[in-house]
Parts: C-alpha cells; structure tokens; sequence
C-alpha cells in the first residue's frame, strides 16, 4: 500500500472514531431544534402528554337455550374379514430342477444311473426351492 493511501485511510479513521467517541456527549433531554437565522440555540422539553381513557362498556349477550339433539340407536354393522390367502405350490420349478439336474449328473458320472438319480433328486430339491 502506497504511503499516501495509508496516511489517509489513517486520518479517516481517527476522524471517524474521534467522531463516536464524541456522540454521547451530544445527548440531551429535550429537543433540539437548532441554530436557525440568530442566536443561540435553543431547546424544548415536551410537557405531560394527556390521554383520555374511556371506561369500558359491558354489554350482556342474550342467553340462547339449544334443545338437545334427537338420539337414533341403529345396530353396530357387521364387519367380516378377507378370507386368507391359499398358496398352491408351483410344480414347474421342480420339474425343471430334477430335468437340469438328471442332465448335469448324467455329464458328471458318465451316464451311470446312480448319478442321474442323485441329480436329479438334488435338482428337484434346489429347483423347487428357487420356485418360492
């Protein structure tokens, strides 16, 4: 920062704090209403303000009587429940499990019916739990 800049940002700023630190000395009482054209200036205290309350107006309100309301009884309805859900199981995936299974033992153990069957019962098992 130039020299120049810096001293005049300096003497602005103790203008400015010399300014409000000042300020309450300004404070007064009563208005201040200035120099105008001649003379001193001059103040005015306000003097007491006058209010006028009223006194408040209390009016009754009408009484208003209601009969009570005719009672109807009529029956509790009758409310029946959804009947429950029936699950049927699905044959096609363990049909389909016991068919790839027969198939992958087959491939496995060189056609021998121990391994065919032993596949095909795990691919029925695996096969009808996949179909859930």
């Amino acid at each position: 920062m130039k020299t120049r800049t810096f001293r005049f940002l300096s003497a602005a700023a103790l203008a400015l704090f010399a300014l409000s630190a000042g300020a309450p000395a300004l404070a007064h009482d009563g208005y201040f209403y200035g120099h105008g054209h001649y003379g001193r200036p001059h103040f005015v205290y306000p003097g007491q303000r006058v209010v006028i309350v009223r006194p408040p107006v209390f009016v009754h309100r009408p009484v208003v009587v209601y009969r009570p309301a005719p009672v109807y009884y009529a029956p509790a309805p009758v409310y029946y429940g959804a009947p429950a859900p029936v699950y049927y199981a699905n044959p096609w995936g363990t049909i389909g499990g016991a068919i790839a299974g027969a198939a992958i033992g087959s491939a496995v153990g060189d056609g021998r019916p121990g391994a065919i069957a032993a596949g095909s019962v795990i691919g029925a098992v695996v096969g009808g739990g996949l179909a859930r």
